[in-house]
């Protein structure tokens, strides 16, 4: 697993040195840190593999394998304990805070990240408990789209608030930078959403092939195809087993519809065949 910071994060961070605010500067990194930590220490107790954590200015994203082919109530797990990290944070801060100022900031950000990160929209840990919740009413894509719409509407109200603040006479910009960040998570996830949900179409068509409802077949392509190629080959009424072929002929891996779709995911429609095999 690597820790990977955001440009915008890093350029944040020397804002804050510039303008005499390190103390917020290293409260905000060490909040963000731990709270996105919280989620990989889950993570890894229920065995998913995580790959890495990039840090923003008002928050993170701990990228690992998808757990919806799981179902609802891992992800749920994991979203919820970067919040329950910063409400320790919070308590831990309010007891030291008696001794340095340092943790009376830092109680005061850690507050702000967990009520924050509860608001029940995507791409926020709040969407993502709710989107769990509403799976048990619907499906999957639509229960995306209703958290993105959510997610949309709040970084729109974000944007106005802040326009309001700014005629008040307040000079601050950021939550016209939350809202940048929060609407960029919507683009995000409505992207992947197809892909996710058909990646849980495969796991259907695998039980499936065990019934002999629908047919296995084989589908040949070299390191250097793109991946879209396969996954434009996936039909309802088949399972593909994608045979990865040296130039000589000679098998080098066979892959799943599901490792291609895992491989969209990560390394987008342009990625090639080899990436998913260095993955593995």
């Amino acid at each position: 697993m690597r820790i990977k910071v955001n440009l915008f994060f890093i350029l944040f961070l020397f804002l804050c040195y510039y303008t005499g605010y390190l103390m917020q500067a290293v409260s905000i990194f060490i909040s963000v840190l731990l709270h996105e930590l919280g989620h990989v220490y889950i993570a890894k107790i229920l065995k998913l593999r995580v790959e890495e954590v990039e840090l923003f200015p008002f928050g993170g994203v701990a990228r690992m394998e998808d757990i919806t082919k799981y179902g609802g109530l891992l992800e749920t797990f994991v979203a919820i304990s970067g919040p329950v990290v910063s409400l320790l944070l919070v308590m831990l801060s309010f007891i030291l805070s008696l001794f340095s100022s340092f943790f009376q900031v830092l109680m005061e950000y850690n507050k702000i990240l967990f009520l924050f990160n509860l608001i029940p929209v995507l791409p926020m840990d709040g969407g993502r408990i709710a989107r769990n919740i509403l799976l048990h009413y619907m499906g999957y894509k639509q229960a995306t789209k209703i958290m993105v719409y959510l997610g949309r509407i709040f970084s729109i109200m974000l944007v106005l608030y802040n326009i309001i603040r700014i005629m008040e006479g307040e000079k601050s910009g950021a939550y016209l930078l939350i809202s940048v960040f929060i609407y960029m998570g919507t683009v995000k996830e409505m992207r992947f959403c197809s892909y996710y949900y058909l990646l849980n179409r495969n796991n259907k068509k695998i039980k499936m092939i065990k019934k002999r409802v629908i047919r296995k077949r084989e589908l040949n392509v070299h390191e250097d195809t793109y991946i879209r190629f396969a996954a434009s080959q996936f039909s309802p009424s088949s399972l593909c087993e994608i045979i990865v072929l040296n130039p000589s002929g000679k098998v080098l891996k066979v892959l799943s519809e599901a490792d291609i779709m895992e491989g969209i995911i990560k390394y987008g429609y342009d990625g090639k065949i080899a990436q998913i095999l260095k993955s593995q």
